[in-house]
């Protein structure tokens, strides 16, 4: 009896972490929805969330990581030409999400194909990657590098 309260009582605990470490993102693109976009034009009322954890890891990645890998939430920058506004995409990462251990795909985002990639940001709170996010990590890029580059 005692080995049975012991082991249901394992059993919850690992049920309870892992819940506890689902991860919630916003989910939009700043073409589809212009609530999306940076800055003012960010309006999270009205964007959807999505549970990471929920969605199947992409094919891609499921060969790479074994287990399953982190999921956190990303955003990412794309700029065409100078008239065209920033092209802004929230979603859920799936990765390594050590602090110096992500990468972002740079590849050109299926919406809008013939726009550069700029940046990315990756984040593990829920609901993180709002426009903020950008322009810290944009603001960090422009005293780092200097300072870096001066090494």
């Amino acid at each position: 009896m005692a080995m049975r309260a012991f082991v249901l009582t394992l059993w919850l605990l690992v049920m309870l972490t892992d819940a506890a470490r689902a991860i919630t993102c916003y989910e939009c693109d700043s073409v589809n929805d212009k609530g999306c976009g940076d800055g003012d034009n960010f309006q999270p009322d009205d964007i959807a969330k999505t549970n990471c954890d929920a969605l199947e890891v992409p094919e891609y990645l499921r060969t790479t990581y074994l287990p399953p890998p982190d999921t956190a939430c990303q955003t990412k920058y794309y700029k065409g030409s100078l008239e065209e506004p920033l092209f802004v995409r929230r979603s859920c990462y799936f990765g390594d999400v050590s602090s110096l251990g992500f990468q972002c795909d740079e590849q050109p985002d299926a919406v809008a194909p013939s726009f550069s990639f700029l940046a990315c940001s990756i984040c593990n709170n829920d609901l993180c990657n709002t426009a903020a996010t950008y322009k810290s990590a944009y603001w960090f890029l422009l005293i780092a590098l200097p300072i870096l580059w001066a090494v």
